[in-house]
């Protein structure tokens, strides 16, 4: 700094008490740019390290994929100005494969710092959306917004109000790590994992334990991949029995806050032989709880929660585990 000083005084020819003083007030200068730098700006390396990473909707919601930005943090003054950077580009997509959450369509009005959170406000169209698309919503936003230093969560409004889940109970303020990662389009690698799988017994009025080591494809996630094997039923050996109907579409299935959203095709609700509906809905609820990651579960027939299970059990409700059927 010192070199580059006498270089700006010398290349003018200024006077020695001149030079003095202005070498001071130089070098003053050059300190607050570089300071300036440092908080701002930083290297190269350091604007590439801090790119927001911006979450998108699969096409078929069924996961969440994360896109770089190109915003970079340290460059922004404020939270605010940042904020409204990131929440222009969640309500654009960057491609046709990939949904925006905060586009129109989703009724997305404002949103606003709050201490250490955002909070989003949508219109009556976000209340119309089914439980699962609500949630990866809010959960794409919440992964993106929580990059923000100083930003811990998000919380979500509909016309001011509360967002509530599908029990009628307030959402409250949700941190990123309250939902499983779901960015399902990042890895293509093949990989291997054991699963416990609970399918029938011989006379269908219990469960039967299985352990099964699957080979799959690293994209998927595991309360996805879970429900897959259930449907494809027990294997050779495994000695147990379907409890779904290989017929059954999983429309998508996602996990947030502990409770997993399973949205299943009608023809979940066509019996199978001697099965009985305990064993047809535990099998699916214990399965998904030896994840780990899940603690209860919510199905919705068609995208929707208010049906009965073949005429005798509501689904409109959320399922804990029950190994109380489950043979020793």
């Amino acid at each position: 700094m010192v070199y580059i000083t006498n270089m700006i005084i010398n290349r003018f020819g200024l006077h020695n008490r001149i030079k003095q003083r202005l070498s001071r007030t130089i070098s003053l200068i050059l300190a607050c740019i570089m300071l300036t730098g440092c908080a701002f700006g930083g290297t190269d390396a350091d604007m590439q390290g801090t790119d927001i990473q911006v979450y998108y909707i699969t096409s078929d919601t069924n996961g969440l994929v994360p896109v770089s930005s190109g915003i970079r943090a340290n460059s922004y003054n404020t939270k605010e100005a940042l904020l409204k950077d990131v929440i222009e580009t969640l309500a654009a997509s960057p491609e046709a494969k990939l949904r925006a959450p905060l586009g129109s369509e989703n009724g997305f009005r404002t949103a606003e710092i709050v201490d250490n959170q955002v909070v989003l406000d949508f219109d009556e169209s976000m209340a119309e959306l089914d439980v699962i698309s609500r949630t990866l919503i809010m959960a794409a936003a919440t992964r993106t917004l929580t990059q923000i230093e100083g930003i811990d969560a998000v919380s979500g409004t509909i016309n001011g109000s509360p967002m509530l889940d599908s029990a009628g109970m307030v959402i409250g303020a949700m941190t990123a790590d309250a939902y499983v990662d779901n960015a399902g389009l990042q890895i293509n690698a093949e990989e291997r994992t054991q699963l416990t799988l609970y399918f029938a017994n011989a006379t269908g009025d219990g469960l039967v334990k299985v352990n099964r080591t699957v080979v799959y494809s690293g994209n998927i996630p595991m309360d996805k991949l879970v429900m897959q094997q259930l449907i494809i039923g027990p294997q050779e050996g495994e000695h147990a029995y379907p409890v779904i109907n290989p017929s059954t579409k999983l429309i998508n299935v996602t996990t947030q806050d502990g409770t997993c959203y399973v949205n299943l095709d009608s023809t979940f609700l066509s019996p199978v032989d001697n099965i009985s509906n305990d064993v047809a809905i535990y099998s699916i609820v214990d399965s998904l709880i030896e994840l780990g990651t899940v603690n209860k579960v919510q199905f919705l027939i068609d995208s929707d929660s208010d049906v009965m299970f073949r005429e005798a059990v509501s689904l409109n409700t959320q399922f804990d585990r029950n190994l109380d059927i489950v043979e020793e």
